[in-house]
């Protein structure tokens, strides 16, 4: 009896708060702008450093076709506070710039930082390997 009475309160308890878990995944990989589909971020080592490379397709400019504004690899460092500071390593500032990033899951939702044509200002990703 006693022992009935002992798990019918760890069920009483157990049961009393739902908890959201979110699987938390590794950043390492491809993730996929939703709304477009065709910008990408892949965090991962390039070369020995560990870098995010933003794939934006290419375009035409003055007859030559070049890789979209702001494409290219980025030295990053995530910080506390839900955010992610990004240098362009083709830049010839060295300074690094503080993002809105938060990734729950297989989603990321990151400030934009590379399209002045989008009037979206957070961008919302998801992982595709």
């Amino acid at each position: 009896m006693k022992y009935r009475f002992l798990i019918f309160i760890a069920i009483l308890f157990g049961c009393s708060e739902t908890e959201s878990i979110t699987k938390q995944i590794p950043l390492e990989g491809k993730w996929v702008e939703v709304n477009t589909q065709t910008d990408t971020l892949t965090f991962g080592n390039f070369e020995g450093q560990e870098l995010m490379n933003l794939g934006r397709g290419k375009e035409m400019s003055d007859g030559a076709l070049i890789p979209k504004r702001r494409s290219g690899f980025y030295e990053y460092q995530l910080l506390s506070n839900d955010q992610i500071s990004l240098h362009w390593v083709f830049s010839a500032n060295s300074a690094f710039n503080n993002y809105y990033f938060k990734q729950s899951g297989d989603s990321l939702l990151l400030e934009n930082f590379y399209d002045n044509f989008t009037s979206s200002s957070l961008l919302t990703f998801k992982k595709i390997n």
